[in-house]
């Protein structure tokens, strides 16, 4: 093999548990449920499996967490960890995974994410840990450094508000345009069967419903979902050819973590997904224009008019003007993102969440996802993930053949 896995490695599966309301499903059977879907999506059996990446909230509370997942299914994998680098967590797992296959020390692995947030695993004792109500935008608190921020009462949310309100502040960026973004995220999630929220939203919606912490409302914050879980196939793309569907390649990857706490950040409006941008765009020998969609990971609306900018599909400070009116960003536009919804309405069970922006770009790949929802001719596409107070940045860019 070539010093990089850029084309050599591909997913080749992918499935979802049941998603939103999940009675009567505990975190390991949602697990489960994910992975069976992704080995019947390539026709494949858990003994073909030699490779077992994780992720979930209950992490915090089960050691060796992979391990158990794993014996849980039937495998006793030669490469496995668990990984929380919060949203950015699942593109990692497939670099990791590629690495791992790259270097021989695997040559199947599946990377799992499922939480049940509210029914079963750690719901209660994680709300003890970070304080608040069953409503994800009052969750976060207790959140920052013991003695530097804590004191002050900041809250996850408070950070991504911090972003808008110096956005709004530098640029000119406005709440409708803020308020837009979750609009046409909204549209898209009304043409996906599974998202939890697909009703219609409007501007005037968005904007009145109730201010969370200035100027994000809740409806420019990520929905949280009972419970729900997602896994990927990933293997040799040589494999992956002789298996059930066609390969989903990966194109390049990359990653940057910045900093852990917000009083540490050097600039809220730029990220560190520059750098994970530009390792993924260089590794793929693409660009910008060369993406069909982006699959922003889009835990408050701020963050995909960022990432349009860091990203390279606007200059710093277009990314307001950009989204306006939403024809540029939805289906059928210049550049659609968060096709499925995401974690403004698909499903947010916690941690696993990012996984699903990683599912849906293959489904779009292959031209599965149906007509309305489908991006025309979509040969490439973008994924980013984001974890903590803009700490974590990863970039992932599929294409098909």
């Amino acid at each position: 093999m070539s010093s990089t896995w850029s084309r050599q490695i591909a997913i080749a599966g992918v499935g979802e548990s049941e998603l939103g309301t999940v009675p009567g499903r505990d975190a390991m059977q949602l697990h489960a449920d994910a992975a069976k879907r992704a080995l019947e999506d390539c026709g494949l059996e858990n003994t073909d499996i030699d490779g077992v990446l994780t992720s979930g909230t209950a992490n915090r509370f089960d050691l060796m967490h992979s391990v158990m997942v794993a014996e849980y299914l039937g495998i006793q994998p030669r490469f496995t960890t668990s990984m929380q680098i919060g949203g950015a967590t699942h593109i990692q797992m497939v670099m990791s995974a590629a690495n791992a296959i790259h270097s021989g020390m695997a040559e199947t692995v599946l990377v799992v994410s499922a939480d049940s947030m509210r029914s079963f695993v750690g719901y209660e004792e994680w709300l003890s840990m970070v304080g608040g109500d069953t409503d994800v935008t009052e969750m976060m608190a207790k959140i920052g450094h013991a003695q530097f921020e804590q004191p002050y009462g900041p809250t996850l949310i408070s950070t991504y508000a911090l972003a808008a309100t110096k956005h709004m502040h530098e640029y000119g960026t406005t709440a409708e345009q803020l308020a837009q973004v979750a609009v046409s995220i909204r549209k898209h999630a009304s043409l996906h069967p599974g998202a939890q929220k697909r009703e219609p939203l409007t501007i005037d919606d968005v904007l009145a419903s109730k201010m969370i912490s200035s100027p994000l409302t809740k409806d420019m914050c990520s929905i949280i979902s009972d419970g729900g879980g997602g896994a990927i196939v990933v293997t040799s793309a040589e494999r992956a050819r002789d298996l059930g569907k066609a390969p989903v390649l990966l194109l390049g990857a990359g990653a940057r973590s910045a900093r852990e706490h917000v009083s540490l950040v050097d600039d809220l409006v730029c990220t560190a997904g520059r750098d994970a941008g530009r390792q993924a765009y260089e590794m793929a020998g693409l660009g910008p224009a060369d993406m069909d969609f982006a699959e922003f990971y889009d835990c408050f609306s701020i963050t995909p008019i960022l990432f349009l900018e860091d990203f390279g599909f606007c200059g710093k400070g277009e990314g307001g003007a950009f989204v306006e009116g939403g024809e540029r960003i939805e289906i059928g536009g210049e550049i659609p993102i968060v096709t499925h919804g995401g974690c403004h309405a698909h499903c947010h069970p916690g941690l696993p969440s990012g996984i699903f922006h990683i599912i849906e770009a293959v489904r779009q790949l292959r031209g599965e996802v149906g007509e309305q929802r489908q991006v025309e001719d979509a040969r490439a596409g973008l994924m980013t993930g984001l974890g903590g107070h803009f700490s974590s940045h990863t970039a992932l860019i599929l294409g098909n053949e």
